[in-house]
């Protein structure tokens, strides 16, 4: 039987909402676009001439009208569970922008509601979807890597001070949450915290060093003790001109696999039948080919930052977006669990509270933590 094609609907028209917008008309065969709101009129009278569709000054306007399936949530960062709230109280599945929320309780809130009204909720992660995360996440599944031993987790952005500059909720704790890592770190926060595993405990320092009139941190660094017993470490910075890769590096007993930029870099495993000496293997093993190119010359590593946001916010590639969207409406149709649902989505924004609050009390903090 045909499926029938869902109707998606935007709240909040600043920069992030062109990516929703693109994701739903690549998906033109499944989902279509059928309006926007803000709460600035201004605002979303633009973007809806410019999708062709109606606008609607703010979310209670556009659920009173109501004729659609999907909402988008792509509000300062601070109003997303309250956005996703009335969304599902209102009988709308919920594509929710990183992070699902700035503060546990009300990430804790929107997931009841969607569980309530029996609605999904996705939240973006879009690097999840990427090559390189989805061969590490086998790999690890696999038992390549053996006992985890380390992970890092690198965020070297810049963000000029014009982009703080350029909304009143940017850089505050209220709706931005925090500065370098709840916002630009978040995606690999999370990647670190998929692979490596519940955390033990964080001790974490921060400052806010090279942007003025901003309540956040434009850096931070954690030490991270996982449940595993592996250890690890995190940074996340908007100060490192003029931008630079992400990366995620993660080594276990028996292999080593570096991502830069969401794509594997290096990867190499060891199988137990190589000749040992007392410095390592005998010789060099074959390089990893994953898709057809070679992985393991660092020399040959791709330091491109384009598509990745390193300097400049609008530059993301929307493929994960198109992937989150894709996932959420088979999800809808099949009944199934969102892949990057409502707890998996709050395990990174945990983890981010803890960092926090261990660079403010200069305490080292225990997870899991109380809301």
């Amino acid at each position: 039987m045909e499926q029938r094609k869902l109707r998606s609907a935007i709240v909040g028209c600043g920069v992030i909402h062109s990516a929703h917008a693109d994701a739903i008309s690549q998906l033109h065969e499944h989902v279509e676009l059928v309006a926007v709101a803000d709460d600035k009129l201004e605002r979303a009278a633009k973007a809806g001439e410019a999708l062709g569709v109606p606008h609607f000054h703010g979310l209670d306007a556009l659920l009173a009208w109501g004729e659609f399936d999907i909402l988008h949530v792509c509000t300062p960062s601070g109003l997303h569970a309250a956005c996703g709230i009335k969304g599902a109280n209102a009988g709308k599945h919920i594509l929710c922008e990183k992070p699902i929320d700035v503060t546990l309780p009300a990430a804790d809130a929107l997931i009841e509601a969607c569980a309530a009204n029996n609605v999904k909720l996705e939240v973006v992660s879009q690097h999840r979807f990427s090559d390189g995360m989805q061969h590490l996440k086998t790999w690890l599944d696999e038992g390549k890597l053996g006992r985890l031993v380390f992970g890092e987790s690198v965020t070297k952005w810049y963000r000029t001070q014009a982009y703080y500059d350029s909304g009143g909720w940017r850089g505050t704790w209220e709706l931005d949450g925090g500065g370098a890592l709840m916002n630009q770190g978040v995606h690999y926060v999370d990647q670190l915290r998929w692979i490596m595993g519940p955390i033990k405990s964080v001790a974490a320092t921060m400052g806010t060093l090279s942007h003025e009139r901003i309540e956040v941190e434009d850096i931070v660094s954690a030490t991270i003790e996982f449940e595993n017993g592996a250890v690890g470490t995190l940074m996340a910075s908007t100060s490192m001109v003029p931008g630079f890769n992400q990366s995620l590096e993660v080594y276990g007993s028996k292999g080593s696999v570096r991502i830069t930029n969401s794509k594997v870099m290096f990867a190499q495993f060891v199988t137990g039948d190589e000749p040992q000496t007392m410095w390592g293997l005998e010789g060099t093993p074959a390089p990893l080919v994953v898709d057809g190119v070679w992985q393991n010359d660092d020399a040959e590593a791709d330091t491109t930052t384009q598509g990745q946001g390193a300097a400049d916010p609008r530059a993301i590639s929307n493929l994960g977006h198109v992937a989150h969207l894709k996932d959420l409406c088979e999800c809808i149709h099949s009944g199934a669990e969102t892949f990057m649902n409502g707890p998996e989505a709050r395990y990174a924004l945990e983890l981010i509270v803890a960092v926090y609050r261990s660079a403010k009390t200069g305490q080292r903090v225990m997870l899991p933590l109380e809301a």
